[in-house]
């Protein structure tokens, strides 16, 4: 990933034959990509070098690992893994300036550094890297065919995850959100790449099409089961630990937990709630109020036993796959990411 970003980094003196563009950025404007560096964990906000907090690269592990699973080889998945890192990136780095999150990681986030239009701008470039990331597997040997379905399954992928962004901005400023809904926003909005890597692993390994399906079904289960995972830590998760300075219900957000509680409890905690959804900078006495009208309505064992029913559906598409250390590997990664306390 460093090596799809320095590709394209400023270097003295750059410049192509005539009438090219340069292939490179122009000296005086590191920035670009220091950027994506900060976001990255590699820089700081100086853009020196620095070793950060960064994010779990759960989407390349399960395209190297399904690949690995799959009897191929990890090195034609690098390219994958890669290209799927610096999409989910660009994903999140659009997601802080759509939500206004102003840290990361207890970080200041791109947008509360930079400005929300050069934010936007280097999440774009990384858009794009990750596009030419996903090229370089035919440098590794994959097939040109190959090489084209795995650009047309990347391309639809990202597609779905806009689908789902928009879902939940929208959802933003609807007053009833059916649980079915919300189910369906987090399935484009955050399983959709998970089911994407692990398809794609299965692809370059050139799987069947019936192998390639069940890690596609593998990858959906497990990225539902990660998302009420987080919206699970995101309502009770402690905000040392999850790098949240507030919890989802004091930003106002609606999640399952949330949308759970509204459609079964009392009309007292109903109201409890909605004033909270409805008053931004209430005093914490609503907070606390609606926090214990949640906690009452039974919404964290039902978001548990949901995230025991996801992790259940991927084990049992896991089961296509032979035995092995990669397989060992998958069904770990499974128990770990049902307990997760970050």
């Amino acid at each position: 990933m460093r090596g799809a970003i320095t590709a394209r980094e400023p270097m003295a003196g750059a410049a192509g034959p005539s009438g090219d563009p340069p292939p490179r950025l122009a000296p005086g404007a590191p920035g670009h990509y220091g950027m994506m560096r900060y976001h990255l964990g590699w820089a700081d906000e100086r853009l020196i070098p620095v070793d950060a907090p960064t994010g779990k690269r759960l989407r390349p592990l399960i395209a190297i690992l399904v690949s690995e699973a799959c009897g191929g080889s990890g090195e034609p998945a690098v390219p994958v893994a890669v290209a799927l890192e610096l999409l989910h990136n660009f994903t999140l780095v659009h997601d802080d300036i759509e939500d206004g999150d102003a840290t990361r990681h207890h970080r200041p986030t791109l947008w509360a550094l930079w400005g929300e239009p050069q934010a936007i701008n280097a999440g774009d470039g990384m858009h794009v890297l990750a596009h030419i990331a996903l090229l370089e597997a035919a440098a590794v040997g994959v097939a040109p065919d190959v090489v084209v379905s795995l650009a047309r399954r990347f391309a639809t992928a990202s597609l779905v995850v806009t689908e789902g962004q928009h879902l939940d901005l929208a959802f933003t400023g609807t007053d009833i959100v059916p649980v079915g809904a919300y189910l369906d926003m987090i399935a484009r909005k955050s399983a959709a790449l998970i089911a994407c890597a692990a398809a794609m692993g299965a692809e370059v390994a050139m799987a069947s099409p019936a192998v390639v399906d069940s890690m596609q079904a593998f990858g959906h289960a497990l990225g539902l089961g990660f998302q009420v995972r987080d919206d699970i830590l995101g309502m009770w998760g402690a905000p040392e630990v999850t790098g949240k300075p507030t919890s989802d219900l004091a930003r106002r957000k609606k999640t399952l937990p949330t949308l759970y509680a509204l459609g079964r409890v009392p009309d007292a905690d109903r109201r409890a709630i909605q004033a909270v959804l409805e008053t931004p900078d209430g005093p914490p006495s609503l907070l606390d109020a609606a926090q214990g009208a949640i906690d009452r309505s039974g919404a964290r064992r039902h978001c548990e036993a949901l995230v025991a029913r996801y992790t259940r559906e991927a084990r049992e598409h896991l089961g296509v796959l032979p035995p092995g250390a990669a397989h060992d590997a998958l069904s770990e990664l499974v128990g770990l990411l049902e307990v997760r306390d970050r």
